[in-house]
């Protein structure tokens, strides 16, 4: 039984690291895109960048929460095999709380009607994350982006801002200040 409590712990802790680390590399996603000087009129308005900061700061935070965090664990980061297969429906239940809680996951916004500042900073916030994943796992939102895009359904003017963005990353900013790549 202690055995398990050890194991857990240590699962816990790297977890842990992980959420941290994402979140770092959030942000350096955001300092990329504010580095992109096809997108710099995005950041003229301080106000509209600050609320981005904003946000960055709050990135995934919802993770730490109960309704997330050990059903999360459980699933990425589980002590054995046994544990894993146990936690997918607690797992499902947790990614539906985390769609519910963060609206920077497209998924949030494939029945929207509006087209808001607020739906611009979330699909900012979106591809900073697509960004971050790709530092950890070798990827680009472009190539994610063209692998998936039968799947992410968007309303028209979110889909057209989201494809303005990756691709200007793509062609113009590309490799500009980060080496990408997993990271050590």
């Amino acid at each position: 039984m202690i055995f398990k409590k050890i194991k857990t712990k240590i699962k816990e802790k790297e977890y842990l690291n992980y959420i941290t680390e994402h979140k770092s590399n959030v942000h350096d996603a955001l300092v990329e895109m504010v580095m992109c000087e096809e997108l710099a009129y995005l950041w003229e308005d301080e106000n509209f960048y600050n609320k981005m900061i904003d946000r960055i700061v709050d990135h995934d935070k919802s993770k730490f929460e109960a309704e997330e965090f050990n059903a999360y664990r459980k699933y990425f980061y589980p002590i054995n095999e046994e544990e894993k297969e146990l936690a997918k429906e607690e797992f499902e239940k947790a990614w539906q709380h985390h769609l519910e809680n963060n609206d920077h996951h497209w998924q949030h916004r494939t029945n929207a009607v509006e087209f808001t500042e607020e739906t611009q900073l979330a699909i900012l916030e979106n591809v900073c994350d697509w960004l971050a994943m790709g530092y950890k796992f070798d990827n680009r939102p472009y190539n994610y982006y063209e692998k998936n895009k039968k799947e992410i359904i968007l309303p028209e003017k979110d889909k057209k801002f989201l494809e303005m963005v990756i691709y200007a990353l793509e062609k113009n900013c590309k490799a500009m200040t980060y080496n990408y790549g997993k990271r050590k």
